[in-house]
């Protein structure tokens, strides 16, 4: 896991700036770094040593004399790939999968991305045809921006590089932070809250020559997408029994190979069922090959008084003392809230929804260890229907709404979610389905998008999702610390995907399937409790409570803020009787533009710690 930056100019790169951008990165890849020039191309790197820790896998590397890549990511079926590719004639000089997708690249073009599973952000100069090749895995795990104007393109694995260039002048952009504020952050979107800096979207490329690039704005086009299945076929518990048992083979494929590496590797634990079954599935990997050493785990748990309803570390006692694992757990203090919230805004680089505490201090807790990865549990909500909004889209699709409302009538404030899925169903029963949008616009109910929930997973898969997988990338590399997500593993995506609604949400559960599929194998209590959470932070208890002073104040004081929403709406929304996403909105928008614009912390970046 690595940073990487690119340079691509009329004039020589500038190798001062290709350093100082490349430096911003050192969070990413604190083991090594390397530069390299070549008349208007320079690359930079900063490398994390997850596989063939020696210098052999040094960045920027080359390739046949003829191809140079920077690289930011695993693919993790390279060992296959090598396997692949060696009887067609090509060698290997190292144990990375660096060499491996240049090869791959050579012998299949941009074909190479469809044969790679993994996450990965990567630029590939080809010496001999002078073109340059970006790509972005599928999910969009391992971030890349760029920024173009005539003559020049400058790219990094973050924003904050490009922002060292002596050409960007670094604005923020009013329209996204004005939409940041009303519906949340987009980091699926091709904008970012920096002008003129855009994001590669997931699933995307950019090859073209560099004379081309240097006349045009890169033309972006992607290689793969989640084809939902719209049946609405009838559960059918045979079908559901060959179903559980494609699932755990394709889960257990990609827990077994994301556990290759040359470092240690752990697990974040939640307690909810997603990390806990990556959690039993990677034990029994490492049993398999013989590991002798207890498996970590890292959890962020909530004693304190006025907290409580945010702690898991009941759940997460039982399945550690279940599966012997070791735990490794800390409690984020109050007093220390403000410094670390204020680090987190610097690294994320782009305002976003909450506070992130308990991401931010799971990862602050890996880094008091030699644990360098960790398997996470992100995805399976999107692709399984976890959440409960989704039984909107469930009802409103399904063949018989009613006895279903009934079963679903168990999960705990799901009335108006309910309530939205049966009228879609009254109205489609009739043949006035045409009249939903006109109805959700009337009750403002933006919940609910009409789609079947299979169109509405994937989508939220391709989209909404990324937002969490951009704060599970920064929350961890500031730390220098590698996330790898099995439930990303496009095989299993592919197949959530093609697997009839019925099997989803079925009995008055979310995520049947998985839960049939980790039955007998992790507690009970674990496996079919209802009361989902989710890496909960315990934000009205600090910031309507303690903290709501300080962030009040900044809030207040910051110009920005009030000249998007006018002095008098900015006050009107700053109250301890505000909802507290409004106010954590108001305040990390604030707190983005004083690190970004007003003190530029980018040019003296703070520095994380591992608690004591």
């Amino acid at each position: 896991m690595c940073g990487i930056v690119g340079i691509v100019s009329r004039e020589p790169a500038a190798h001062h700036a290709l350093s100082t951008m490349t430096q911003a990165l050192h969070h990413r890849g604190p083991d090594d770094n390397g530069l390299l020039v070549e008349g208007a191309i320079g690359f930079g790197h900063t490398r994390l040593s997850i596989v063939d820790l020696s210098r052999r896998g040094r960045q920027p590397m080359t390739y046949l004399d003829r191809y140079v890549i920077t690289y930011n990511g695993e693919v993790y079926n390279h060992i296959e790939l090598r396997r692949e590719l060696e009887p067609l004639g090509y060698s290997f000089q190292t144990g990375t999968d660096t060499e491996v997708i240049m090869a791959a690249y050579d012998r299949w073009g941009v074909d190479c991305l469809s044969r790679f599973n993994g996450m990965w952000a990567f630029a590939i100069l080809d010496r001999a045809k002078q073109r340059l090749f970006l790509s972005r895995d599928r999910f969009g795990v391992k971030p890349l921006y760029f920024y173009w104007a005539p003559g020049l393109l400058l790219f990094a694995s973050e924003i904050k590089a490009l922002l060292l260039h002596p050409r960007m002048r670094g604005e923020p952009d009013i329209e996204y932070c004005r939409r940041y504020l009303s519906l949340g952050p987009g980091e699926y979107l091709d904008e970012t809250a920096f002008s003129g800096v855009q994001r590669l979207r997931n699933a995307a490329f950019v090859e073209a020559r560099i004379d081309e690039l240097l006349k045009h704005r890169p033309t972006v086009e992607s290689y793969w997408t989640l084809v939902p299945n719209d049946s609405t076929e009838a559960f059918d518990p045979s079908k559901a029994k060959a179903c559980v048992g494609e699932y755990v083979e394709l889960l257990s494929s990609a827990v077994d190979v994301r556990l290759r590496a040359d470092v240690k590797v752990g697990s974040a634990l939640s307690g909810g069922l997603d990390s806990s079954s990556v959690v039993l599935l990677a034990n029994e990997s490492l049993r398999r090959l013989g590991a002798v050493d207890l498996q970590e785990t890292f959890s962020c748990v909530y004693r304190s008084p006025g907290t409580e309803d945010c702690d898991e570390s009941g759940y997460i006692d039982s399945l550690v003392s279940y599966l012997n694992v070791r735990s490794n757990q800390i409690e984020p203090r109050e007093e220390e809230i403000r410094e670390e919230y204020e680090k987190m805004v610097y690294f994320l680089d782009t305002p976003p929804e909450s506070s992130l505490m308990s991401s931010w201090h799971t990862f602050r807790r890996v880094s008091a260890t030699d644990v360098k990865v960790t398997l996470d549990g992100q995805g399976a909500d999107e692709q399984l229907a976890g959440y409960t909004k989704y039984l909107a889209n469930y009802l409103a699709y399904a063949n018989h709404p009613f006895s279903e409302n009934a079963a679903l009538a168990h999960f705990e404030a799901t009335r108006s979610f309910r309530w939205l899925g049966l009228t879609a169903a009254g109205l489609r029963r009739f043949g006035l389905i045409d009249l939903l949008p006109a109805l959700l616009r009337l009750l403002r109910k933006q919940v609910f998008d009409g789609r079947t929930l299979n169109q509405t997973l994937v989508y939220d898969s391709l989209n909404r999702l990324t937002n969490l997988l951009h704060y599970a990338d920064r929350t961890s590399m500031a730390y220098s610390i590698e996330s790898r997500m099995p439930f990303l593993d496009y095989r299993l995506a592919e197949f959530c995907a093609a697997l009839p609604a019925a099997y989803k949400l079925h009995d008055g559960y979310t995520k049947y399937i998985a839960r049939l599929a980790m039955t007998d194998k992790l507690p009970a209590d674990i496996v079919w409790r209802r009361d989902k959470m989710g890496w909960p932070i315990p934000e009205r208890h600090w910031f309507l409570g303690g903290l709501y002073p300080w962030a009040s104040g900044e809030i207040e004081k910051s110009s920005f803020v009030r000249e998007l929403l006018g002095s008098a709406r900015a006050h009107r929304l700053v109250s301890p009787r505000a909802s507290v996403r409004g106010l954590l909105r108001l305040l990390n928008l604030a707190t983005w533009h004083r690190a970004f614009f007003e003190e530029k912390w980018y040019r003296s970046p703070p520095q994380v710690t591992t608690p004591s």
